[in-house]
């Protein structure tokens, strides 16, 4: 059977509708000064009260529940057995058993050197809201050692579908690949995630603190808890697609542009009850929450398309394939300015932290 986000990108065409804002709204400022460099939220199952964010190559291995109320932290959860090289993004969703649990990506690599990244998932801890700054520690449950099938690649994007497999998408100028992590994990082995679809992203003139380049880089992703939706985030804007029921069929329409509020380095993004939530890296950031816009709550839409067998290999299939990016005429004048922005901000945080990704 093809798997739902596989299929979900596999049919996505580039020229995407861009929606007008949708009422965005503050929902809380993070009250802990030890969250400075939040990376990545995901909504709590077990513990529906909180959000959890992680620190990504700051820190250590450790993520915090925070009351989505006020923003106060609820509990930090250290996560026995796992590195903190790069958590560049949390996810909250089943493992094959269908046990709610949290998931930790530690993708990230600017340099593009780390042969092998890992993933990790522990069972979510039962929190009580009004708990403040409680320790929990958690072991981890599940590790996966993993590597791309062309060799380091640079990523900040993790999503768990319904049936708890999990996809990463990578960070590159102006696209996105997404891949699928192997169904089990082998901690003694190192294995190879599966590509399964092609993303352009394209110019949407929409403001942000990095330009082009903040509009053309994905640096989050989530699926809802139900299926019915998919996004990724780059620094400007939210890319989401609704899916058909049944949630193992294509898309019925193109990707809807969504865009966010101006954030300092937005890269955080979770799909909660028809809203999109999104959180920024700083200290005492905001944590926003923008309603989907009409098109992707209104009837779900007829499909266009079939999706491809998911071999691993493949690429997009049908007018994504042929079409290429739908890059406006102004962005020409640009690439040679954002990329080279790319590169002197990579040196920048190589020069301050002295680490792989930021």
């Amino acid at each position: 059977m093809i798997a739902p986000f596989a299929a979900l990108l596999a049919v996505a065409t580039l020229l995407s509708s861009t929606a007008a804002p949708a009422g965005d709204a503050v929902l809380f400022r993070f009250a802990d000064p030890r969250i400075t460099e939040a990376s990545g939220i995901a909504a709590g199952r077990l513990s529906p009260g909180v959000f959890y964010v992680q620190n990504d190559s700051g820190d250590s291995a450790r993520f915090f529940a925070i009351d989505r109320r006020t923003g106060a932290t609820v509990a930090t959860v250290t996560v026995a057995g796992a590195r903190n090289v790069d958590w560049e993004d949390i996810a909250v969703g089943p493992n094959a058993a269908g046990t709610p649990s949290v998931w930790l990506a530690d993708i990230g690599d600017n340099d593009a050197v780390r042969h092998t990244v890992q993933l990790y998932r522990v069972v979510e801890p039962r929190l009580d809201p009004q708990y403040r700054n409680r320790t929990v520690r958690l072991p981890v449950a599940e590790k996966w050692r993993l590597r791309y099938p062309g060799g380091p690649v640079d990523a900040e994007s993790l999503a768990v579908a319904p049936d708890g497999t999990p996809y990463l998408v990578t960070k590159s100028f102006g696209g996105a690949t997404v891949y699928r992590v192997p169904d089990t994990a082998r901690p003694d082995q190192v294995q190879r995630v599966r590509r399964v679809a092609q993303l352009a992203l394209h110019e949407t003139g929409t403001g942000n603190p990095f330009g082009l380049a903040g509009q053309l880089t994905a640096t989050g992703a989530a699926i809802s808890a139900d299926g019915e939706y998919f996004a990724i985030r780059t620094y400007a804007d939210a890319w989401v697609w609704r899916q058909d029921a049944p949630p193992d069929l294509a898309l019925g329409a193109d990707p809807v542009v969504v865009p966010l509020p101006s954030q300092p380095q937005g890269e955080g993004i979770a799909i909660v009850g028809g809203r999109l939530v999104i959180d920024s890296e700083g200290a005492h950031t905001r944590v926003y929450s923008i309603r989907l816009p009409a098109e992707l709550r209104g009837p779900a839409p007829a499909p266009t398309g079939s999706p491809s067998p998911d071999n691993g290999t493949a690429g997009p299939t049908g007018p994504a394939a042929s079409a290429g990016p739908h890059i406006g005429s102004r962005v020409w004048l640009y690439l040679i300015g954002g990329a080279a922005l790319l590169v002197l901000a990579g040196g920048a945080v190589r020069n301050r932290r002295g680490r792989p990704g930021r």
